[in-house]
């Protein structure tokens, strides 16, 4: 939680002044200019002497300093709290007691979710080494006697299978924490503990942005982990017109495209037939042009073509004029939390995990996805379908 050149004053150096301290001067993009208190051996007085920060004792010393931007008042006191706002210039915010404690509210929050995410990240270490050390015992058995081969295998297969449904238990688990960060933020935006300032919001509003991206990941980690455990359903087949699939595709992905100014056009034969699982295939459409156009610039397109393919088959293409990908990248971006530099420069925000639960579902259809694409000037993924 940062403001970009955040320049910060901190009235009040009791033990909420120094606990805010102590946040803020490990926040990056904020400096924290003055701490002022009229005691010089308050804790965050001499916290704030250790990190090199500016100690006084009167408001005259920082209010007419062009540099702040925010002044938190942390003493809990009215009188205190009106003559700083009666002294501050106006381009100065200033964030009284319940402000603060409102946001003190969030890094609890912040440091609960850090802790279960610390925690459930070592369990799963353990539970690796565990598994990891039983895996060797068994492959040494393995080398005295060859007849236990199969056994082997089905110990080892039991050992991911267990990793991947930890994996989806504890990612369940991270859900409340990230909806209770939410949730709060909300009640503070809207204006519910009080007006707050500009920089205030946009403090939340990166709040918000990140616990979205963070439950983006997480739906996919669990698509991915379902997919794997064999936790989907393969065997619902359907026969369905493959051009009406492509118009529902491109039905929900108009909103994005749209909002990038991106044009999205389906093309191709109708009438053609297929019988296969229609929501693996749906799923997997989807990932492809929603990655067409998230990599796209505005006022290009992106078509999504249906044609004849090698012998019975058909084809199903989509095109973009995208940033494209550099060959000796091609393969490697179906691998999980793999994200092209070209890809992270143009769209910061990604899960790394799309292209990775593609080709699982092309593995559960049994399909191929082969990659055609140039730098700068966009890509085709085509998907041979029978």
């Amino acid at each position: 939680m940062s403001v970009e050149g955040g320049r910060i004053v901190i009235v009040g150096a009791g033990r909420g002044g120094f606990e805010l301290l102590r946040v803020l001067v490990n926040t990056r993009d904020v400096q924290v200019c003055y701490v002022c208190d009229v005691n010089p051996d308050a804790r965050g007085m001499l916290f704030a002497r250790q990190h090199n920060i500016p100690c006084v004792s009167r408001f005259a010393d920082f209010v007419n300093d062009p540099a702040i931007d925010l002044i938190f008042e942390c003493t809990g006191r009215r009188e205190v709290f009106d003559e700083l706002n009666r002294l501050k210039p106006p381009a100065v915010s200033l964030i009284g007691s319940a402000g603060t404690r409102a946001i003190f509210s969030l890094f609890d929050h912040y440091d609960e979710l850090s802790r279960n995410l610390q925690s459930v990240k070592l369990n799963l270490e353990r539970r690796i080494i565990e598994r990891t050390d039983e895996l060797e015992r068994a492959l040494a058995a393995l080398e005295q006697e060859k007849q236990t081969s199969e056994q082997l295998y089905e110990r080892e297969r039991q050992i991911n299978e267990d990793k991947t449904k930890y994996l989806i238990h504890t990612t369940h688990q991270l859900k409340a924490p990230f909806a209770a960060i939410q949730s709060y933020v909300d009640v503070i935006m809207e204006g519910y503990t009080g007006d707050i300032s500009g920089e205030t919001r946009d403090i939340l509003g990166k709040v918000k942005r990140r616990c979205e991206l963070l439950q983006e990941n997480i739906r996919d980690m669990l698509e991915l982990a379902k997919l794997r455990a064999h936790l989907v359903d393969d065997f619902a087949r359907d026969r369905f017109d493959l051009r009406e699939l492509v118009d529902e595709v491109i039905e929900r992905v108009s909103g994005a495209a749209t909002a990038k100014r991106v044009a999205l056009v389906a093309e191709g034969d109708t009438g053609i037939q297929l019988t296969t699982h229609r929501k693996h295939l749906y799923d997997l459409l989807s990932i492809l042009v929603e990655n067409a156009v998230k990599y796209s610039p505005a006022e290009t397109t992106v078509r999504v073509v249906v044609q004849p393919g090698v012998g019975s088959k058909v084809a199903v293409e989509v095109r973009d004029q995208g940033i494209g990908i550099v060959p000796e990248h091609r393969e490697k971006i179906f691998g999980e939390y793999f994200r092209a530099n070209n890809a992270v420069r143009f769209e910061p925000n990604g899960t790394g995990l799309g292209l990775a639960i593609a080709l699982q579902l092309a593995r559960r259809l049994d399909v191929e996805i082969k990659v055609e694409s140039e730098i700068d000037k966009g890509s085709t993924f085509t998907v041979q379908l029978g």
